[in-house]
C-alpha cells in the first residue's frame, strides 16, 4: 500500500515541494507512517483530545472547526497534498481547541510527531523538513486569523475562490458560510453579487 502511495501524483506533488529531500529520506519517513482511511463525517481529532499525530492527505478533504455554545466555526479546510495536525498539541503540549472532521472519505498517511522528531535528530534533511513544517503551520494559522480580523465577509469569499477555486463545489454551503462568518443566506447574496459584478 505504501508503495502504491509513493507512485501517486498527489504524493509526488506533495514531496516535490521539498526539493532538498531525496528518496532515502522519504523511505525513512514512510517507514514510521500508517495508512489511515477516515470516512466522511468521522473525526481525525476532536476538541479536548491530546494527540501529536500528523496526517498527510493523499485524497479527501478535512475541515478544522471550533465549537462554542453549540455553534461550529470553521477555520481551515485542508485538501490533497496538505498536512493535518494540532499545533497546540505539537508545539504547546496542550489539548486541541479544535476538531478535525472529514468532509469526504479521506485517505492519509499518519505519523506520530514524537517518532518524527527521532528521525529529525538523525537526519539533517528531515530536521530541515521538520522546521519547515512547523513554520508553515504557524504561518497558516496567522493568515487565517488575519483574514477573520481584517477582511470583510465578501473579501474572505473572494480570497477563498482565488486560493481554492476547486473547493467551491466540495465544501457544503453551511460550512463555507461558517468559514466566512455569515449565514448561508448572506453567503448566497455575496455569491450572487460577486457573479453579477463579473458581468
Amino acid at each position: 500500500m505504501i508503495q502504491n502511495i509513493t507512485q501517486s501524483p498527489d504524493f509526488q506533488n506533495l514531496w516535490g515541494q521539498y526539493e532538498f529531500l531525496d528518496m532515502s529520506d522519504l523511505t525513512q519517513l514512510l517507514s514510521i507512517g500508517k495508512i489511515v482511511q477516515i470516512d466522511k463525517n468521522e473525526h481525525f481529532l476532536r476538541t479536548g483530545d491530546y494527540s501529536k499525530k500528523v496526517g498527510m492527505i493523499m485524497n479527501g478533504l478535512i475541515r478544522f472547526y471550533h465549537l462554542k455554545d453549540g455553534e461550529e466555526y470553521n477555520l481551515i479546510f485542508k485538501k490533497e497534498q496538505q498536512m493535518v495536525s494540532s499545533f497546540e498539541c505539537i508545539i504547546l503540549n496542550q489539548p486541541s481547541s479544535y476538531s478535525f472532521e472529514a468532509l469526504e472519505d479521506t485517505l492519509m498517511v499518519v505519523y506520530d510527531y514524537d517518532q518524527m522528531e527521532v528521525l529529525f535528530s538523525q537526519n539533517p534533511r528531515l530536521e530541515r523538513f521538520g522546521r519547515y513544517f512547523i513554520q508553515h503551520e504557524l504561518a497558516q494559522a496567522i493568515k487565517v486569523f488575519e483574514k477573520h480580523l481584517f477582511y470583510s465577509p465578501e473579501e474572505r469569499y473572494l480570497k477563498f475562490i482565488e486560493e481554492y477555486p476547486n473547493l467551491m463545489n466540495r465544501v457544503p454551503l453551511k460550512h463555507l458560510a461558517s468559514f466566512m462568518g455569515v449565514t448561508p443566506v448572506s453567503l448566497s447574496r455575496i455569491r450572487k453579487r460577486v457573479t453579477e459584478n463579473k458581468h
